[in-house]
């Protein structure tokens, strides 16, 4: 079984049911299935062969999981781009995934048209007005090209360490081994209906949709994440579950408690993306009853999931209670570890770094063959993450062994920021840090040590950055010293910055 073979598969069982919400309009998975079938045909028309790669660009809407999966059936490799990108992020990943055809959403129009002759795709499809005339011209009796499980399936990118988004290569196998964890841990069902509020173009919310079609449950499309409306949802269509990052998860239980809602259908909360504090889990236990909440952990190497701590065991009371700040224990189809710098199993109590493997597991690094072989040094795919284990094996993320910021759920390149301030005239130094912020997680701090006889201030820089940067990646402060902590090798030691500078 390939990707593309799932709205078949839930047309067969369920032609009637519902597959896709969205703006109050529903889908069944019989109308679904046949709008992939023609967006097939459509697809080969315009001149694009088997093994090309196609981007889409877009808010959440239905027609991306319609291009996702058509994508798949015609043989060809999807690629989601991130919607928050700027234009020059934007030239970067769609000239490194060697895109031939972009569909793009009326939003992203003028970035799109900002950079348009200097990228080499040169197919670009309006989804407002282009997208419905190509998918009618397409043959509903289109059959699908010949994929195997191994083939590729997606390029997602991500931020790295080393600047520049890396394309993380997911093939057939890896997505639907990845979506059966995905499963069998949230016991997914065709009675399930699933609210889609994060972007698809994150591995998290893709793995999911790939999930409703691969078990016929109704997939709840939204643009924006907006808590009174998502508990309105709960009531009007029956929603059944949804994945969030805490803050969003604060937002949920602060409507709640507000506007006195009913939880109604809704039977979990899956948290991830981010350490989620404590007191947050213990509030949504005390508004929502008890086995509403389960963390997840994870990274889009991994398709996503690793590991999972179930609600049934995310308890407030007693010695249990410590539970609530572990990442749980390895998914079905992986095996994780907790490893010394010799790949030695550390023993309870004692930091290492998160190892895995599994059918899950990314080929690698699109184009990058030095990274992929660090990143799967040994077979096992090195995560980056610190974490201990306790006694009874559940894990605890520690630190970032990678400099990786996590804001909102977003992963950011601190070296990506670093290189937009050095572009700036006063900027002789400068390093990036996160710092915790009540709401997002972390945010992002630069310190910066300005070129003699040079004037500027942190209003200037954090503009600067917001012309060159996605909007998430800019500095929400600034600080400035005169000079950056260094190590005798001239390397500049983040963890002293984030001792003076983090607080």
């Amino acid at each position: 079984m390939v990707i593309g073979d799932l709205p078949a598969q839930a047309a067969r069982r369920y032609p009637a049911k519902t597959a896709t919400i969205f703006r109050g309009q529903k889908q069944t998975f019989g109308q679904f299935s046949q709008r992939v079938n023609r967006l097939t045909g459509a697809l080969a028309g315009l001149g694009l062969d088997p093994g090309d790669h196609v981007a889409v660009l877009t808010r959440n809407c239905p027609q991306m999981l319609e291009l996702m999966f058509a994508i798949s059936r015609a043989g060809m490799v999807f690629v989601p781009i991130n919607f928050r990108l700027a234009p020059p992020e934007l030239k970067f990943v769609l000239d490194d995934a060697e895109v031939k055809a972009l569909f793009v959403g009326d939003d992203f129009l003028p970035a799109v048209r900002e950079i348009k002759d200097q990228i080499a795709c040169r197919e670009l499809i309006n989804l407002s007005d282009g997208y419905e005339p190509l998918l009618q011209s397409g043959d509903p009796d289109t059959a699908a090209a010949p994929v195997a499980p191994q083939d590729l399936f997606a390029i997602f990118y991500t931020s790295g360490t080393t600047g520049g988004p890396k394309g993380v290569m997911l093939s057939h196998h890896n997505f639907l081994s990845a979506a059966l964890n995905h499963i069998i841990a949230y016991q997914m069902s065709p009675a399930d209906v699933v609210y889609h509020s994060q972007p698809l173009y994150h591995t998290m919310q893709a793995s999911l949709a790939v999930c409703c079609f691969y078990v016929s449950a109704t997939s709840l499309i939204v643009e924006f994440f907006k808590p009174h409306e998502f508990w309105q949802d709960v009531a009007e269509y029956g929603v059944t579950s949804i994945t969030l990052v805490y803050t969003m998860l604060v937002d949920a239980l602060d409507a709640f408690e507000s506007a006195g809602y009913s939880k109604g259908s809704l039977h979990s909360f899956t948290v991830g993306g981010q350490s989620v504090p404590v007191d947050v889990l213990k509030r949504t236990h005390r508004l929502l009853g008890p086995n509403m909440i389960f963390q997840v952990y994870g990274l889009t190497e991994a398709g996503p999931l690793l590991t999972y701590l179930p609600r049934e065991e995310m308890t407030v009371e007693g010695e249990a209670s410590r539970r609530l700040a572990s990442i749980g224990k390895e998914l079905f189809s992986c095996q994780v570890r907790v490893v010394d710098e010799l790949d030695h199993d550390v023993e309870p109590g004692q930091f290492g770094e998160i190892i895995a493997q599994g059918p899950n597991v990314m080929l690698g690094y699109w184009k990058r063959p030095q990274e992929t072989a660090e990143a799967l040094k040994g077979g096992w795919l090195r995560t980056g993450d610190v974490a201990t284990l306790d006694g009874e094996g559940y894990l605890y993320i520690v630190d970032r062994k990678k400099d990786i910021i996590i804001s909102g759920g977003e992963n950011i390149s601190p070296r990506e920021v670093e290189e937009a301030l050095y572009q700036h005239h006063a900027v002789q130094e400068c390093s990036v840090i996160g710092v915790a912020d009540p709401r997002w997680g972390e945010s992002v701090r630069a310190v910066v040590v300005v070129k003699a006889g040079r004037q500027t201030s942190a209003g200037e820089l954090i503009a600067f950055c917001a012309q060159r940067l996605a909007k998430y990646k800019v500095p929400k402060s600034v600080v400035f010293c005169e000079a950056l902590p260094k190590d005798p090798l001239g390397k500049i030691q983040k963890r002293v910055l984030r001792e003076t500078h983090g607080r």
